[in-house]
């Protein structure tokens, strides 16, 4: 089996980048791009929304590639979840950071597509499970995939199991990505996987991971409630938008390397 692509750190760069050369003659020189990628990740961090924008914009007027960008991203964000880990942010500054991201993507998203070609990587349905409302993560996720040329089908917030055993059967995702970051919400995750299993019937269902532990509130344990949704029998752990990218397309290799699915007309359990 081939490894899937992976988002590799170029020396030097303190960042990681698509593992693909830049065409010839664009972008900045190598000495340039760590110094200007940094200036974009202060500002990120420091939740200056103007100042990101403009930043941006700047960048891929001077040619850098847009993956890049993203990537630059992936680090700031990272780096601001570990700030609110440490209560140095609270809530209001990851809506911030997450609101910096989805005006960035109208920015990169006409370069990411024309540099894409517009090829499709494969079908990934989003949710925040039941009982959850907490959606920043998974939007984030969403960013990156699709500017990762796939398509997602995002069911928003609070989304019983039912609802989403209904749109994989409708659908045939090659994954399904479920936000949980409360405790409570492990009863409804626990249905979800249960109401998967009985309805395949051991034939291949599209695998279930699960993320949002990072952004987990005060009161929990983030580590605690990832192994927790291990043990209710999810197929896959996240821990970020970028592991949810590389984990997404490794999956899609390995289901094109598969035999075909079985035929369709599998029925909801009562």
């Amino acid at each position: 089996m081939k490894p899937s692509p992976q988002i590799q750190p170029p020396p030097g760069w303190g960042l990681e980048q698509e593992n693909k050369p830049s065409p010839p003659g664009q972008g900045l020189k190598p000495e340039n791009k760590p110094l200007k990628l940094d200036k974009l990740r202060k500002l990120i961090v420091a939740l200056n929304e103007v100042g990101a924008l403009r930043e941006v914009s700047d960048l891929l007027h001077d040619g850098v590639s847009p993956h890049d960008i993203l990537q630059c991203f992936q680090l700031s964000l990272a780096e601001i979840g570990e700030m609110y880990q440490r209560r140095e942010y609270y809530v209001a500054g990851l809506i911030l950071s997450g609101e910096i991201m989805r005006q960035s993507m109208r920015l990169l998203m006409p370069r990411l597509v024309r540099e894409g070609g517009g090829g499709r990587s494969g079908l990934i349905i989003l949710g925040t499970i039941e009982g959850d409302i907490h959606e920043l993560g998974k939007n984030i996720a969403s960013y990156f995939l699709e500017a990762y040329g796939f398509e997602v089908v995002d069911l928003g917030v609070d989304v019983p199991p039912r609802v989403f055993l209904k749109e994989i059967l409708q659908r045939e995702p090659d994954a399904v990505g479920v936000s949980l970051l409360l405790t409570s919400c492990l009863a409804p995750l626990k249905r979800l996987v249960h109401l998967v299993h009985e309805t395949y019937h051991g034939r291949a269902a599209p695998p279930i991971f699960v993320g949002g532990f990072l952004a987990a509130g005060p009161g929990e344990n983030s580590a605690a409630l990832a192994e927790a949704a291990r043990a209710l029998g999810v197929d896959h752990i996240v821990r970020d938008a970028f592991e949810t990218l590389n984990l997404c397309l490794q999956l899609v290799r390995d289901r094109s390397e598969e035999s075909p699915k079985t035929e369709p007309g599998l029925e909801a359990a009562s």
